[in-house]
């Protein structure tokens, strides 16, 4: 899936293949061809980014949808360029963002309520010292 829409993708379905072969080899201690008549090639239609910047948007985004509305069909030729409305990759950024920053602070609330239960079970263990102690 190529949201640049570039030159030939047959290198990285080559290379693909190769690292199939490879992978095989290593997990199963035998040898298996990964060649076009067992294993086509493809370039999918997927909606376009039109700048250099949102690639990784874009993969984030081809992975929800796949998870959210599973391609049925791997027919040849594949037409995904709806796949997900073109203004979702507008407020993406937004998104990741906002999911970064309510991480950060669920973790920052996990962390204060481990140092009040530390103080907590401290101020008990030198209470009870103090106890035995006296």
């Amino acid at each position: 899936m190529d949201s640049l829409r570039g030159p030939s993708r047959s290198n990285v379905v080559r290379t693909l293949r190769e690292y199939l072969e490879v992978e095989w080899e290593v997990r199963k201690g035998s040898r298996r061809s990964f060649s076009k008549d067992v294993m086509k090639g493809s370039n999918p239609k997927v909606p376009q980014q039109n700048n250099f910047s949102d690639c990784g948007v874009y993969v984030l985004q081809y992975v929800e949808s796949f998870f959210e509305t599973p391609i049925l069909s791997f027919e040849l030729p594949m037409n995904l360029t709806d796949w997900f409305p073109r203004p979702k990759m507008k407020t993406k950024r937004e998104e990741i963002k906002n999911i970064i920053l309510n991480l950060q602070e669920q973790q920052n609330k996990e962390k204060k309520g481990q140092k009040d239960s530390n103080l907590t079970e401290k101020y008990f263990q030198e209470r009870t010292e103090q106890f035995i102690s006296n």
